[in-house]
């Protein structure tokens, strides 16, 4: 997998660190059904009708229990496909008022906010995900599953923050920690690679890879 192939998955469904789950203890019967009659439709993702069709269903579910979760997350890449990024925005923007302490929907919408042309919301949504990556790493240990997720993550956000300098000295350690670990995963190692001396300039030419990707 290429970087810009993970920071597609990234950009649209990397929410691991936030999880998936309701913020209710039950979810209604009818959004379940309307999100899978939805996903029925993801084979058929470049068909603009598929995918306008698949968004219809996930309104209707958003609409029947606001606080869906699964239901925002599947609706941003349908609309990353049909390019329709400030819908995407704002679907992502909800999933935050959801989850406000996830780390990756904050540098989501930072990445959104960037191909947008706003700048400055973008510096404000990355900076907020980097302070909710180091409070969580101040009390993570290395052997967690999420550990290589949020060091990677921070070093992206580093970068989008143009400090370069200290993404690279996150990387090495990261990498460097790892290399003696033998349930790293090669694909982790390459990814970490792949990101490191990359400028934030170079980071969103490969957002712009990952766009022409998703055509």
């Amino acid at each position: 997998m290429t970087t810009f192939e993970r920071l597609i998955v990234f950009l649209l469904l990397g929410l691991s660190s936030c999880g998936q789950r309701s913020s209710d203890n039950e979810i209604h019967p009818t959004p379940v059904e309307l999100n899978e009659q939805a996903m029925k439709l993801v084979p058929f993702i470049e068909n603009p009708d598929s995918s306008k069709k698949a968004i219809n269903l996930l309104d209707r579910a958003t609409t029947i229990d606001s606080t869906y979760f699964l239901g925002y997350v599947n609706k941003l890449m349908f609309y990353y496909q049909l390019r329709l990024f400030d819908k995407a925005l704002l679907a992502n923007n909800r999933l935050i008022q959801l989850r406000p302490f996830a780390h990756d929907l904050y540098l989501r919408s930072g990445f959104l906010y960037t191909h947008l042309g706003d700048t400055s919301m973008a510096k404000a949504y990355f900076t907020k995900g980097l302070t909710i990556c180091n409070s969580v790493l101040d009390t993570m240990t290395r052997t967690n599953r999420d550990y290589v997720l949020l060091m990677t993550n921070r070093a992206i956000a580093l970068i989008m923050l143009d400090d370069s300098a200290k993404a690279n000295k996150n990387l090495k350690t990261l990498y460097d920690i790892q290399l003696g670990d033998p349930n790293f995963d090669n694909i982790d190692k390459e990814y970490i690679l792949s990101l490191m001396n990359k400028s934030r300039k170079e980071l969103i030419g490969l957002i712009s890879e990952a766009d022409k990707y998703s055509r």
